[in-house]
């Protein structure tokens, strides 16, 4: 228990000193932090910038609808003069590495409260309203409406295909589900086809065990014999004659009883062979 309480205090210790050591030295030096102007600040043209960090950034300029206007490469501090603010309202500061871009930017939004002082009109010189900047908020609007539409039919566009992408894959899936049904009503089907073909083999290998039993019982040769001369003296001599019996006129069942006459006749011609065999042979 000591040791594991140790352990989860040292791992503390270590993370705490390692996000304060990357804070301190390697975060502040590769991300800028923005020190003026403060966030949703209210100032006064010309507007001082500085920062922490990388002394050169770029710089980029922008006002709300308006795209953002590269003001190149700055050193920290330094100011924005009051021309770049044509009206008062909402303008973004946004500053970005010089080598690697929006890899590594800040950003700042802040509130300009005037726009320069102009010369006032004289008496005889009546004041006109600054159409200008309507005309030029009237475009940013209009622009940034037009993006939104765009923005939007786009996406409804995605959307469609993806409802169709959908479509096809519900359709794909449902094929497949079909095809898994037939191939498993095969499958059982051909597994119904191979236990009727095993009960018929094994009903066959029954039959023919039966049969060579049958077989194995049966005497092969029935009726055994030998040739013999039964007038030597008569010249020419007479063909050989099959004899198959003994003098009491039994028939040699067996080879046995057949060579046991053969050596008695001395007009043996022959060995004991098989005459007729239980095949009809």
């Amino acid at each position: 228990m000591i040791r594991a309480l140790a352990t989860a205090l040292l791992c503390g210790a270590a993370i705490i000193g390692g996000d304060v050591l990357f804070r301190a030295s390697l975060l502040s030096q590769l991300r800028p932090i923005i020190l003026t102007p403060g966030q949703q600040a209210l100032v006064d043209p010309p507007v001082g910038v500085s920062w922490e960090g990388p002394q050169r950034m770029r710089v980029f300029l922008s006002n709300a609808g308006e795209e953002p206007r590269d003001l190149g490469i700055q050193e920290s501090p330094f100011q924005l003069a009051a021309d770049l603010f044509p009206r008062a309202g909402g303008y973004q500061l946004e500053l970005r590495a010089v080598q690697l871009g929006t890899w590594i930017r800040a950003s700042r939004w802040f509130q300009v409260q005037a726009a320069p002082a102009a010369p006032r009109p004289t008496d005889h010189e009546p004041r006109t309203p600054d159409v200008k900047d309507l005309l030029t908020a009237l475009d940013a609007a209009r622009t940034a409406r037009d993006r939104a539409h765009e923005r939007t039919k786009f996406l409804s566009e995605e959307n469609a295909t993806l409802r169709g992408e959908s479509a096809r894959v519900t359709q794909q899936l449902e094929a497949l589900y079909k095809t898994q049904e037939e191939d498993a009503e095969r499958v059982t089907d051909l597994e119904r086809r191979l236990r009727e073909l095993a009960d018929e083999n094994r009903a066959l290998s029954d039959e023919n065990a039966a049969i060579r039993l049958r077989l194995n019982s049966v005497i092969p040769c029935s009726v055994w014999g030998y040739y013999s001369y039964p007038r030597l003296q008569i010249v020419p001599v007479t063909h050989p004659m099959l004899t198959v019996t003994d003098i009491r006129g039994q028939v040699f069942r067996g080879q046995p009883e057949c060579e046991l006459m053969r050596r008695a006749d001395a007009s043996a011609a022959s060995v004991c062979f098989c005459v007729g065999n239980s095949w009809g042979g």
